[in-house]
């Protein structure tokens, strides 16, 4: 038996019915004074019976129209409207909500009301809250950890950065680490990050970078695997712990520990001189000798003398200090030193000359430093033209003239000079030319001197040539 057409069109109606009151979405359906004339179950259940009354009110709790209104703005323009908005049910409690609104066309198109569907997006919202603040309590974390961290990618490119890491080296993402760091053009031979990349394993390596403003850091430098869902490594992350003022304490300690034991060398070589001419003084004695003790106690003056410069060179290399800046008359200075040494570079066979520019005077200084730094580089010149094999006039000349923002003071012989290999050796520790008569002390504390007062030491010599200084100090 077939169905009437009735039959049939009361089924359609049951089953739209059905299915506007099973969705779980808040639904209405609104005319054009935004009264409400039909709604699902969900929305009966959770914000009570709202026919007959205002969307606004039912919602929201208004008593006039909100300013912007999606059910509004689709009667304005038949058109198909979102937003995103904030709901109370009759326990008043808030509902995060997606609304999305669509016209109700009768036969002849004309929009006589509009469905309003509500998605329910609370718990999604709570989810994304969470998320961003363990997002932001990671990422202040990850900004105040006193190190600096920064995620690679298989090219060494930088892709992530602390805010420590920014600080030190510019905020330069997508830079590569060689090129941020290390202000190199090529990858380093041993990089961590390629070795951690290649074997999923943590390496370490003590490293030397560069800061952004030039400075030489050293850090201890640890790097990690980043692996995506499917255990592959995507990326590396390089933690990097600033161990500068460590790395200066033990090179300090080194440094102590070297010039004891150097010292302590020294010493006793002079105690041997000293013996020496103890043993020569006794026996002009016994001999009436007054040859013998007068070679004897010049033994004993010469070896008391080096363990005077010795000790007062120790204690200058070993203290920490900033020297005073008070006016010190360079011109002054250079004459009191070749007065110090004219007797004995006369006895030496040298001449001491100078050339002082006029325009040169004082430089702010500690004149006991000062004078220290222009005696070791005259006394050494004076015993490089000594040490000559060649039969020539042997001079001593220092120099003084100005050097754009600084005074610069040469010290220059045409004595015995050094290869290259000397050169290089010059500023080091315990480090001498002169053999058994040297202490290695001199070049080191003229090399001090001229640092702490922010200047530099350069040398230039060619065996057979001489050599010479040249000191650069700043005028102000």
């Amino acid at each position: 038996m077939s169905e009437t057409p009735n039959a049939k069109l009361n089924l359609e109606e049951l089953s739209c019915g059905r299915l506007f009151d099973e969705v779980p979405c808040y639904i209405s359906i609104q005319d054009r004074e935004l009264n409400v004339i039909e709604a699902n179950r969900k929305l009966i259940e959770d914000f009570g019976n709202p026919m007959g009354r205002k969307c606004f009110e039912v919602y929201k709790g208004r008593g006039a129209p909100c300013p912007e209104c999606p059910v509004a703005r689709t009667f304005a323009d038949q058109a198909e409207h979102t937003s995103e908005e904030v709901i109370f049910d009759r326990r008043g409690l808030p509902h995060r909500v997606v609304v999305n609104t669509k016209p109700l066309r009768s036969r002849q198109g004309d929009v006589g009301a509009v469905m309003e569907l509500f998605t329910d997006i609370t718990v999604q919202k709570e989810l994304e809250h969470r998320l961003h603040d363990s997002l932001s309590r990671f990422q202040n974390l990850f900004d105040t950890v006193p190190c600096f961290i920064s995620v690679q990618d298989r090219d060494l490119t930088v892709i992530e950065a602390n805010q420590r890491f920014k600080d030190s080296f510019g905020n330069r993402l997508g830079g590569r680490c060689y090129e941020i760091y290390k202000r190199r053009a090529e990858p380093c031979a041993i990089c961590p990050v390629a070795a951690t990349f290649a074997d999923g394993r943590v390496h370490h390596s003590e490293e030397v970078v560069v800061d952004k403003e030039g400075r030489q850091l050293h850090v201890l430098t640890y790097t990690a695997p980043v692996r995506n869902a499917r255990g592959e490594i995507t990326a590396v992350m390089e933690v990097a712990t600033d161990v500068t003022e460590v790395k200066l304490l033990q090179d300090k300690l080194a440094f102590l520990g070297k010039l004891v034991a150097g010292t302590a060398h020294s010493i006793k070589n002079v105690l041997e001189g000293l013996r020496g001419g103890v043993y020569i003084v006794n026996a002009g004695f016994r001999h009436n000798s007054p040859e013998e003790i007068r070679t004897g106690w010049e033994m004993v003056e010469r070896n008391v003398a080096r363990v005077s410069s010795m000790i007062m060179d120790m204690l200058y290399c070993a203290r920490d200090r900033t020297p005073r800046r008070i006016p010190v008359s360079l011109p002054a200075v250079i004459g009191e030193v070749i007065a110090l040494y004219r007797q004995r570079a006369a006895d030496a066979g040298v001449r001491l000359e100078t050339d002082l520019a006029p325009e040169i005077d004082t430089i702010p200084g500690e004149p006991k430093d000062i004078h220290a730094l222009l005696a070791n580089l005259v006394a050494n010149a004076i015993d490089a033209c000594a040490a000559g094999e060649e039969e020539r006039d042997y001079r001593v000349q220092v120099r003084l003239r100005r050097d754009g923002a600084h005074a610069l003071i040469e010290v220059a012989d045409n004595g015995a000079g050094m290869d290259e290999e000397t050169r290089s050796k010059l500023f080091t520790m315990f480090f001498s030319t002169k053999g058994a008569q040297g202490t290695g002390l001199g070049l080191l504390v003229s090399h001090k001197v001229a640092a702490e007062h922010g200047g530099a030491i350069t040398v230039d010599s060619e065996p057979g040539k001489g050599s010479t200084f040249a000191v650069r100090l700043p005028l102000a």
